[in-house]
């Protein structure tokens, strides 16, 4: 979710309380702070793109990390507002923060939440990252409270509603899909949010034998295979490309890696299969091999952009 997103739902939360808005209530001031802090792992960026792409949602995303920031707000406040508790404060920038990484959880980016125990992004693969309808009813909510400051009881029953709706629609995108592949032995199904349409999902199905990767229209019962690549055992230089700076990152970073091997151009591909467009993945990267068959070059590969990394 974007940061606007996040500060929207931040404000909302606080309204909970019964406080009247207002941006000099502490209690909006603490929640809305805590909300907002998980992504300020962007000054990440300040090392390279890379730095922050292996950041983002990771540290500052798990309950330690919320911990840590709701501690800092809390600390700040107080000195300036010593006539709140510390731990009310803490309590409300908590709120905030785990507001903003269980939402990040919800999204097909995911969230490392259980950091550093598991440095993976953990998701649902049940919203994508922008969701206009969960946009609009936060919006309407945070209209309706700066002038009569109701109760927000109701958006919370219907944003629930909303994705008790989307699971019910990716449970039955699921059945579709063991269905429409019976004669497979399936092994993993993963199904995302179409990048694209509401209506569709993205999907992605593990055999011993191909991994295949389509979409589902559930309003037409239709599956569509975009591609099938094979499933191949590793081999030793995947295993190396595996251990390098891009492979370890994807692996935190997707559920689903693959590792294709180009001898013509002495390299391994990596992609992450969720992601695709115009049979082309959006997220990729390229190890290069030396003459002595060791990885010596790699390059990132993400929405049309390039990025050389070291080994």
């Amino acid at each position: 979710m974007d940061t606007a997103f996040h500060a929207l739902i931040g404000f909302a939360l606080a309204g909970m309380s019964g406080h009247t808005p207002a941006i000099t209530d502490p209690v909006f001031i603490a929640t809305i702070l805590g909300a907002q802090a998980p992504d300020l792992d962007i000054i990440a960026q300040l090392k390279g793109s890379m730095t922050y792409l292996k950041q983002h949602r990771a540290f500052s995303h798990s309950f330690p990390g919320i911990a840590a920031f709701s501690a800092l707000i809390a600390t700040g406040m107080h000195f300036f507002c010593n006539q709140w508790s510390w731990y009310f404060l803490f309590g409300w920038s908590f709120i905030g923060g785990l507001s903003h990484i269980l939402c990040d959880y919800l999204n097909t980016h995911g969230a490392a939440l259980l950091w550093p125990f598991r440095k993976e992004r953990l998701s649902c693969h049940l919203l994508n990252v922008f969701d206009p309808v969960l946009l609009l009813m936060f919006l309407l909510l945070d209209s309706d409270l700066m002038a009569t400051n109701p109760t927000v009881w109701g958006i919370v029953v219907l944003s629930s509603l909303y994705l008790m709706l989307r699971l019910f629609l990716k449970q039955k995108a699921f059945l579709q899909l063991k269905t429409f592949f019976t004669a497979h032995k399936i092994e993993r199904i993963l199904i995302m949010p179409s990048l694209r349409k509401v209506h569709q999902w993205d999907f992605v199905v593990q055999t011993p034998e191909y991994y295949i990767i389509g979409q589902v229209k559930l309003f037409f019962r239709s599956v569509q295979i975009i591609t099938m690549l094979p499933n191949f055992h590793m081999s030793s230089r995947m295993a190396q490309a595996e251990k390098t700076f891009l492979g370890q990152f994807f692996k935190t970073f997707s559920p689903f890696v693959y590792f294709e091997e180009q001898a013509e151009e002495n390299a391994i591909k990596i992609y992450d299969l969720r992601y695709s467009s115009n049979q082309q993945f959006l997220h990729s990267a390229t190890i290069l091999f030396n003459q002595a068959n060791l990885p010596a070059t790699s390059y990132m590969h993400s929405y049309g952009r390039t990025i050389k990394v070291p080994c």
